[in-house]
């Protein structure tokens, strides 16, 4: 009768053990390297075309714009292959962020799914349709939310805090650690910093400030998380350095 112990993994049993079928781990983390990289494309494609009318992104008069609801569909589509590529990117660079890169990346996750996706759900399923049909148009809230609501006000504006404080973490974390080269650590660090920049709204120019910045940074992590899967050369000569000056 086999020993019931000895169906058990040990330490080593577990590290060596690989379920038949299924992606590798350099597949999974391609998969969503290629993500990252393609909603960089998206959401800076439809921050530049998010129509903008005398200053306003969601007045009855920009919902209703040449435009929509194409540029809120490529942000939205783009908004969710972030939120898919987000966990696989952490998995790829967790030896490399320490605790204030996992803070950052869990707190512009949720941000995200919480405030990011509801906001373009609200606008692209809910809001689009009441301003394009004349008889409901007036439904629309002019306080620049698109619903005249306290909750969905606070909701907006906590949301964004905290992706701005996500990115800023994990921007900063990146530049402490070396973990990717520094201009895509700059461009985390300022991620959300241009949406609380006291600028004019102006179209095209308004959405390139907004998106570039994270669109940009997370599409270079997603390139290097493609051609470089098992990690980047960097990680291992400073291990390499480490090593050696601990055994000097």
């Amino acid at each position: 009768m086999t020993n019931t112990q000895a169906l058990l993994l040990t330490p080593t049993g577990a590290d060596e053990f690989v379920a038949p079928g299924g992606p590798s781990r350099e597949t999974v983390l391609r998969m969503c390297g290629t993500a990252l990289s393609i909603s960089g494309v998206l959401t800076l494609t439809g921050g530049v075309l998010h129509p903008i009318v005398d200053g306003e992104a969601h007045s009855v008069a920009a919902l209703t714009a040449p435009g929509t609801p194409l540029a809120q569909a490529l942000i939205g589509i783009g908004t969710v292959l972030v939120i898919l590529g987000l966990p696989g990117m952490y998995a790829w660079m967790r030896p490399r962020i320490g605790m204030a890169g996992f803070i950052g990346i869990l707190t512009y996750l949720i941000a995200n799914i919480v405030t990011g996706a509801a906001h373009l759900t609200i606008e692209l399923f809910v809001a689009h349709p009441l301003a394009a049909n004349p008889e409901t148009a007036h439904l629309i809230a002019d306080n620049g939310h698109m619903i005249e609501s306290r909750g969905v006000e606070v909701l907006n504006v906590v949301g964004g805090l905290a992706m701005l404080l996500g990115m800023a973490l994990l921007g900063a974390s990146l530049l402490r650690n070396r973990t990717v080269p520094r201009w895509i650590a700059i461009l985390t660090l300022l991620g959300m910093a241009g949406f609380f920049l006291p600028i004019p709204a102006v179209q095209g120019i308004s959405g390139f400030v907004y998106e570039a910045p994270r669109s940009i940074a997370f599409a270079a992590i997603g390139v290097l998380m493609v051609r470089h899967p098992r990690g980047l050369r960097r990680w291992f000569r400073r291990a390499q350095s480490n090593k050696d000056t601990a055994g000097a």
